[in-house]
C-alpha cells in the first residue's frame, strides 16, 4: 500500500482503534475483577487484537482500492460502503453542474466575440473610406504635412484594430492554420511595400539582405505575415530619423535545416531591465512614456503566434542603437 495512503487510512481509523482497544481493556478488567481466579490475560488481548488487525486489512484494502482509483484518474473507482457511493454521486452532480455551468459561460463568450469581430470589422469600412479620401486629397494638394499626420493616425486606428482581431481569431487558432512551404523573401517584399508610405514618412530605409533569391521555410503563410508585420510596424515607429540615414535591415541566413531571419532596426532601443518583458501583454516599459501610441500589444501577439507556429523568437536591444528581433524557421519538416 502506497505509505501516503497508509498513513492518511491509519489516521482517518484512529478513533475507532482507539475505541475498540479501550472496550478490548475494558472487557478482560471487568472479568477479572468479577472472576479474581482468572488470571488470563494475554490471550482474549491476541484473541481481540487479531480481529481488530483482520477487520482493518480488509478495510484498509479496500480503502486503498477507491483511494488508488482516485490519484489515477484512468482507472476505474469501485465503490464498497454506503458513504462512498453517497461522496461520488454528490461529486458527480458537482461535476455535472460545473460542467453545464462551464457550457453556457462559453456559449456567452463565443456570442461576444461573434459581436465584437463583427463590429471591428465594420470599423474596417470607415477607416479604408479615410484612406481613400486622404489618397484622393494628396493627388490634389500634394504631400502636405496636415495630411501626411491625418494619414499616419489613420493607419494607427487600423493598426489597432487588426490588433484586435488578431487577438480574437487567436482562440481558434488551430482552425485557421495551412501549415506548407512558403518563400519567406517574397512575404518580406511584400509587407515592406504595403508600409511604403510609412518608411517614407518617418525616413526609415528598408534594406534587405540576402545570399538567395528565395528562402523557402515551413510556416502558416497568413500568421507569419500578422507576426513580421507587427515587428517591422514596430521597427519603423522606433527608427524615426528625419535625417533620412535610418536603417532596416532584413538579414536572412539559411542553414541545412533551419532559416534564421533578423529584422534590426536603428532606433531608440530598449532598456535592459525592460528586455525580458518586452513579450508580456501590456508592457510598454520606458519608451511607452516617450511614444503614447505604444499599446503593448505587438510583441506579446509575435509572441503567441510564434510559439503556436513552433517557431523560436528572440530579441536583443541596445539604447540609442537599436533592436534585432530574430525568428528562426524550420527549412524542412
Amino acid at each position: 500500500m502506497n505509505k501516503r495512503i497508509l498513513k492518511n487510512f491509519l489516521k482517518d481509523r484512529a478513533l475507532l482503534i482507539s475505541f475498540y482497544l479501550v472496550n478490548i481493556v475494558s472487557v478482560i478488567t471487568f472479568f477479572h475483577l468479577s472472576e479474581p481466579s482468572n488470571t488470563e490475560i494475554l490471550y482474549p488481548f491476541s484473541v481481540g487484537i487479531f480481529l481488530i488487525f483482520v477487520y482493518l486489512f480488509i478495510d484498509g484494502y479496500r480503502y486503498y482500492q477507491v483511494n488508488g482509483a482516485i490519484e489515477n484518474e484512468h482507472a476505474e473507482i469501485k465503490l464498497y460502503s454506503e458513504e462512498q457511493r453517497a461522496f461520488y454521486k454528490w461529486i458527480k452532480k458537482l461535476n455535472h453542474d460545473h460542467s453545464r455551468e462551464k457550457n453556457e459561460q462559453n456559449e456567452r463568450n463565443k456570442e461576444r466575440l461573434y459581436f465584437l469581430s463583427h463590429w471591428m470589422h465594420h470599423l474596417k469600412t470607415p477607416v479604408s473610406v479615410m484612406d481613400l479620401i486622404i489618397q484622393n486629397e494628396k493627388k490634389l494638394q500634394g504631400d502636405r504635412e496636415p495630411i501626411q499626420k491625418l494619414q499616419q493616425e489613420n493607419k494607427r486606428l487600423h493598426t489597432a484594430i487588426e490588433q484586435g482581431l488578431t487577438m480574437i481569431r487567436m482562440d481558434s487558432f488551430e482552425n485557421d492554420l495551412e501549415i506548407k512551404s512558403m518563400d519567406l523573401i517574397s512575404s518580406l517584399r511584400k509587407l515592406i511595400n504595403n508600409r511604403k508610405s510609412e518608411f517614407i514618412y518617418q525616413a526609415a530605409f528598408p534594406v534587405l539582405d540576402s545570399e538567395e533569391e528565395s528562402a523557402f521555410i515551413i510556416t502558416d503563410q497568413k500568421w507569419n505575415e500578422t507576426m513580421l508585420d507587427q515587428i517591422i510596424s514596430n521597427a519603423i515607429k522606433y527608427s524615426s530619423g528625419k535625417d533620412g540615414s535610418k536603417k532596416i535591415r532584413f538579414h536572412i541566413k539559411q542553414e541545412e535545416e533551419v532559416t534564421i531571419l533578423s529584422i534590426t532596426d536603428e532606433g531608440v532601443g530598449i532598456h535592459p531591465y525592460d528586455l525580458e518583458r518586452v513579450f508580456e501583454a501590456f508592457f510598454t516599459g520606458e519608451n511607452g512614456r516617450d511614444f503614447q501610441n505604444s499599446s503593448g500589444i505587438g510583441l506579446y501577439l509575435c509572441k503567441r503566434i510564434a510559439d503556436r507556429l513552433n517557431h523560436r523568437i528572440t530579441i536583443e536591444s541596445e539604447v540609442s542603437k537599436g533592436t534585432s528581433v530574430t525568428i528562426q524557421y524550420l527549412t524542412k519538416v
